[in-house]
């Protein structure tokens, strides 16, 4: 697992959210996660989305907790825009970025883990909970952000 910091100057991402949790995300009959990247697909979302920029990144965002890792949090999928109307928006916020490479989706849940068992560990950073982000650039590989204060 590779881990970095990284200043975001400024990110605005637009696509498709649900409400969720990790718990209801550990059980298969109340995960919504996996269904909300089916819709993004099937309902061709990215197709209806307005001010795209030219990158072809696909994200993950969680967004709006309510609390730590055990609260709600809102998840969009989506990409990067280039205005801020019905965006999510990152400014000037501090990251550690875990990579990893693999065969998705293995790759997703293992790097969640690695990021959990660090934080729980002392670690050196600690978690902002404003917006974290899976970011999708290449095949068979994931950068995960997670905003520390």
């Amino acid at each position: 697992m590779n881990t970095a910091v990284r200043i975001i100057d400024k990110l605005m991402l637009s696509g498709l959210s649900t409400i969720t949790n990790n718990e209801n995300e550990m059980n298969p009959e109340s995960a919504k996660i996996m269904q909300l990247w089916e819709d993004y697909q099937d309902k061709n979302i990215l197709g209806s989305t307005f001010n795209k920029s030219k990158k072809f990144d696909m994200y993950g965002v969680y967004s709006d907790y309510t609390s730590d890792v055990t609260g709600d949090y809102k998840v969009t999928v989506g990409v990067e825009v280039t205005k801020p109307k019905n965006a999510i928006v990152v400014e000037n916020q501090r990251y550690l970025v875990f990579s990893k490479e693999g065969e998705l989706p293995d790759i997703v849940v293992d790097c969640w883990q690695d990021i959990w068992a660090y934080f729980e560990e002392d670690s050196e950073y600690e978690r902002a909970y404003t917006v974290d982000f899976e970011k999708y650039s290449k095949e068979n590989s994931i950068e995960i952000y997670i905003s520390i204060k």
